[in-house]
């Protein structure tokens, strides 16, 4: 019987550490919970902030026709920004072999043929009024040209 008593006491120490060694780990499990969920919710609002730094993506299609260029049936469209702004032109010739440039950007689309479509992407880095043009020939003095107004 001394045994018994001995060996339920035992057991019921074992049984203890077992459950403390339980309630930790899922405490430290708790924890590391919490610790990644503050560590997804701060690059959350890091990502947002760089995507506000970043400014918007603004998207132009054009076409381009002998010594023109044409938006929603505007000619020359004149395109504005806001500073910042990623600036994607989506460029299709409908009428000869042309091309969009703007110098300051360092941005140019591929020369293309009737029917081909190109596409140049940059960031409006800087404010003010700049040109665009098809670079072909004599195209822009022409008229192939019009205008990207960058804002603050």
């Amino acid at each position: 019987m001394k045994y018994g008593y001995i060996s339920l006491a035992l057991m019921l120490v074992v049984f203890v550490i077992a459950m403390s060694a339980c309630t930790n780990l899922n405490g430290s499990t708790d924890q590391k919970q919490q610790s990644a969920d503050q560590d997804k919710e701060t690059n959350s609002q890091v990502m947002e902030k760089t995507s506000a730094s970043m400014g918007d993506t603004k998207t132009f299609v054009m076409t381009g026709v002998n010594f023109r260029f044409f938006m929603d049936g505007m000619e020359n469209p004149e395109l504005r920004v806001k500073k910042g702004d990623k600036v994607v032109i989506e460029f299709q010739s409908t009428d000869g072999f042309h091309d969009f440039v703007i110098d300051e950007f360092n941005a140019a689309t591929d020369r293309v043929n009737t029917g081909e479509t190109t596409s140049v992407e940059f960031i409006a880095d800087k404010t003010g009024t700049f040109e665009y043009y098809c670079s072909v020939g004599q195209h822009r003095a022409n008229g192939m040209f019009g205008t990207l107004v960058v804002e603050e």
